[in-house]
């Protein structure tokens, strides 16, 4: 698997749904190409993950799309004010998730655990909590490493992106939890 270039990813919006009237997707469409570059500011400002604008955008065409269906004739003004509202309140209330999350104890607390050790020792740690995880997690720390996106990870395992990154997660707090009842971070087997 090559490296992934993010910088130079093209955007496509095929992901966003259709309400069934071709005019409002065209109005939808143009409002979602105005309001990306602001998703983006907000997945760096708020959540510090680039990935996350996709997951914001998501949310917020969705709600956009239910909106425009509740009052035809909005111009496309509008409806990227609304998006641009859904994408900055989505974005705060992951934020403040994250921040309840990472005070007891996280992998950014793992992160500054092992930046004190010397590198040969960090490899050593890291290489024993990798083993730890299923090969599915194994699997998707490779591609994230390579750059690859979520959106991207999901494509190549035929699921759904936010999918991924639950169950992702899930098993990565599994293991922080296991590691922090054993009061121990690492044993030798």
């Amino acid at each position: 698997m090559p490296p992934r270039d993010r910088v130079n990813q093209k955007l496509t919006w095929d992901w966003a749904f259709s309400t069934g009237d071709p005019a409002l997707d065209v109005r939808l469409e143009d409002a979602a190409q105005a309001a990306w570059p602001y998703a983006r500011v907000c997945a760096w400002t708020y959540l510090s993950d680039g990935d996350a604008a996709h997951d914001l955008m998501d949310h917020a065409l969705q709600n956009a799309a239910h909106y425009a269906s509740r009052h035809p004739g909005r111009p496309t003004e509008k409806l990227t004010a609304r998006i641009k509202g859904v994408i900055r309140r989505r974005a705060k209330q992951l934020a403040a998730k994250k921040g309840r999350e990472l005070s007891s104890g996280s992998l950014a607390d793992l992160e500054q655990f092992l930046t004190r050790e010397p590198e040969a020792e960090q490899r050593v740690y890291a290489n024993e909590l990798l083993e730890r995880l299923s090969p599915f997690a194994q699997s998707i720390v490779k591609w994230r490493w390579l750059g690859y996106s979520w959106r991207e990870i999901a494509g190549h395992l035929e699921m759904d992106h936010t999918t991924v990154r639950r169950a992702y997660f899930r098993e990565i707090e599994s293991l922080l939890l296991r590691l922090s009842q054993s009061g121990d971070l690492l044993k030798c087997d």
